[in-house]
């Protein structure tokens, strides 16, 4: 994870983007949950991430080894 956001913050001053990099994750392994326990994973995550999110804040993109299965 520590090299994931310190790569970051190389794409994002090649791009010019004004702010650092970081990445994070999860340990939640889908497999075996019904659609509404991903759901219910997914909307938690969120809660709890959404005010470190925003334009001039955080550049929240997909990486290697997300979404649907």
């Amino acid at each position: 994870m520590k090299f994931l956001g310190f790569e970051q913050t190389f794409k994002n001053a090649l791009t010019t983007l004004p702010m650092g990099g970081g990445k994070g994750g999860s340990d939640f392994d889908p497999k075996g949950k019904s659609e509404g326990e991903v759901m219910r994973f997914c909307q938690a995550l969120i809660t709890e991430l959404y005010r470190h999110l925003g334009p001039d804040t955080d550049v929240p993109a997909g990486d290697i080894g997300v979404g649907r299965a």
